[in-house]
């Protein structure tokens, strides 16, 4: 059933509000509180290994996924009763998957196989889950998919909640506890999304009536992408541990900086999802869609700055209320936090390439950042560590978000605007002011983030970069 535009945007509101609720108490709440229970070094050595396996995870799919999504939202007649033959195949490319995996970790001489194995098997659940839920959103049941979103960590939260608050009844959480529970909440939310496609009668058909190296030539450039996308953001934290002396405890001082990395970024991923439909539609009914980019890009790159400068004046704080003992985390904290600005751009810029089918160009720039992250890691994680990563992602990111947004201009025709640039750093330096002599006149952190919100949208009002008739224009036009 062709569900109405209305009834889309509603769905993808309760989608947006479930994961708004729930990622971050699993950020702040689970995350951080077993980094925080089972140490600094230990957290490392996982968040290292989490790291490689996802740089490797698109041989578990290699863009089959996405592509099997579109055709069956197509409702192309050749594969649409062909799940369980994209079931094998993507059976087939895990275990490949698996192997590469575990052959890296040998050969790199890593020796703690008690997080590898649990790691590369939540990627594998993962990758499947994310398989069957694509078939669910391509039959346009959204309000399932939206539940399913959250259901796995939904799930974390309420098992790994009572090893982190109450010790004296399920004992003290561990690296290898927090591993199998996350292991085993994948594995229940991939049965469930199977019955869901079984109780709905799904086919899981085995035919094969399509060219596999058609599709497989298909969906490539995005299997591409997600490679280079995976090394631009984890490797990082996997060469940290490997190159630096104390390996271990730089990565896990990395991940506590990159967690907050993760979660206002997901600011800039939920914009991207929303826009990603809207601008395709928009480009191939030749219309220009200008207008909402540069005002997407005036809310996430204002909220971007807004967050740096927070992060490089009140990191102290922070510190003190996230990660209480560890003061390591502050340089990184204020070096780590910055380089959202650069992965704004390349979320608002990156998707307009990909909505208007440049991905190869996408590809292509995103390679040439990855070869700059790689070098700038290469010299400065030996001496720098946790610091000098932050560094080659600031450097990497920020010309990856620059050389995009140009691609955007001389592809698509949407305006760099540099009036508006000029209005972001300004806006930076006031903030800058405002928490700097804030703090040295002792007034509360929570009075002084609550004025710079205010300040920050009092000058986008009056600079008229954010002009709610726009938006609410664009709600109408996209039928909300």
């Amino acid at each position: 059933m062709q569900k109405t535009p209305r009834q889309f945007y509603a769905s993808l509101g309760l989608l947006i509000l479930l994961n708004l609720v729930i990622k971050p108490i699993w950020i702040f709440a689970i995350d951080r509180q077993v980094q925080n229970v089972v140490g600094t070094v230990e957290y490392g050595s996982y968040f290292s290994l989490v790291n490689l396996s996802i740089v490797f995870s698109f041989l578990s799919d290699w863009g089959f996924t996405s592509f099997y999504n579109r055709q069956l939202a197509a409702k192309e007649e050749s594969i649409t009763n062909a799940a369980g033959y994209f079931l094998l195949v993507k059976l087939l490319f895990s275990l490949s998957y698996m192997l590469i995996v575990l052959l890296i970790a040998f050969s790199s001489g890593i020796s703690r196989w008690d997080i590898i194995i649990p790691v590369i098997l939540i990627q594998v659940f993962t990758s499947f889950f994310l398989f069957f839920r694509a078939v669910i959103t391509a039959r346009q049941w959204f309000k399932t998919d939206a539940v399913l979103s959250v259901l796995d960590k939904s799930l974390m939260i309420l098992i790994c909640g009572v090893f982190l608050f109450f010790p004296a009844v399920a004992g003290e959480m561990t690296i290898n506890k927090f591993l199998w529970t996350q292991t085993g909440c994948l594995a229940f939310s991939v049965l469930a999304s199977v019955l869901t496609l079984v109780r709905q009668g799904v086919n899981f058909s085995f035919r094969l009536s399509f060219s596999f190296s058609k599709i497989f030539r298909s969906a490539f450039p995005y299997a591409l992408i997600v490679l280079l996308m995976g090394v631009h953001f984890r490797l990082d934290g996997f060469l940290l541990e490997r190159m630096h002396p104390d390996g271990a405890e730089q990565a896990g001082n990395y991940a506590a900086a990159y967690r907050l990395l993760d979660a206002a970024n997901m600011i800039g991923y939920l914009f991207a999802s929303f826009l990603l439909p809207f601008i395709a539609g928009q480009w191939s009914e030749k219309k220009d869609s200008s207008a909402v980019i540069l005002t997407t890009r005036h809310v996430l790159i204002t909220f971007s700055v807004g967050v740096s400068v927070l992060a490089i004046f009140m990191a102290t704080w922070i510190q003190s209320l996230l990660y209480p003992g560890n003061s390591n985390t502050i340089t990184v904290i204020q070096y780590g936090i910055p380089a959202l600005t650069g992965y704004s751009f390349v979320a608002l810029y990156g998707t307009v390439l990909t909505a208007t089918g440049h991905i190869k160009l996408f590809c292509g720039l995103t390679f040439v950042a990855v070869l700059l992250n790689i070098l700038f890691n290469l010299l400065l994680i030996p001496h720098w560590g946790a610091k000098g990563s932050c560094i080659a992602a600031l450097i990497s990111q920020g010309f990856c978000g620059c050389i995009t947004m140009v691609a955007v201009k001389k592809k698509v025709g949407a305006a760099i605007h540099p009036g508006s640039l000029l209005v972001y750093i300004s806006i930076a330096l006031l903030l800058a002011g405002l928490f700097y002599y804030g703090q040295r006149a002792g007034i509360n952190a929570i009075l002084l983030i609550s004025a710079a919100i205010l300040l920050t949208l009092l000058c986008l009002l009056l600079t008229r970069l954010l002009k709610p008739a726009e938006w609410l224009s664009f709600l109408n036009k996209s039928n909300l």
